[in-house]
């Protein structure tokens, strides 16, 4: 007598059905991850908004903010410099454009230059 082939059962279907979604995560989950990673490392929008200062020709930017807007221009000195020197304070590295300040005297910064 010839026995009919039987018809997956429905639990051996949904076995085969998690065994393929298992196989496939096995390489999603770490690609899904990596792009992740990678847009996020993409996705700081802090503006920094400190100061640049020239120091020897060189564009150095303060760590601090001294300056407030206004109508006259900043600019600061350091309170370790024994020469005490006074640097004018820009918007960017290019030092073309001097950061406005509402005191219009220099703002002592901690540190040396």
């Amino acid at each position: 007598m010839i026995r009919e082939s039987r018809k997956p059962s429905n639990s051996s279907r949904h076995n085969l059905l998690i065994l393929f979604i298992m196989k496939k995560s096995k390489i999603m989950i770490p690609v899904m991850t990596l792009g992740l990673a990678v847009g996020l490392a993409f996705a700081n929008t802090a503006t920094v908004a400190n100061g640049w200062i020239n120091v020897n020709g060189v564009p150095t930017q303060l760590n601090v903010d001294p300056c407030d807007s206004g109508n006259q221009e900043c600019s600061v000195i350091f309170e370790n410099d024994p020469q005490q020197q006074i640097y004018e304070v820009y918007t960017d590295m290019s030092l073309t454009t001097r950061k406005p300040d509402g005191t219009g005297n220099p703002y002592l910064v901690p540190g040396t230059p």
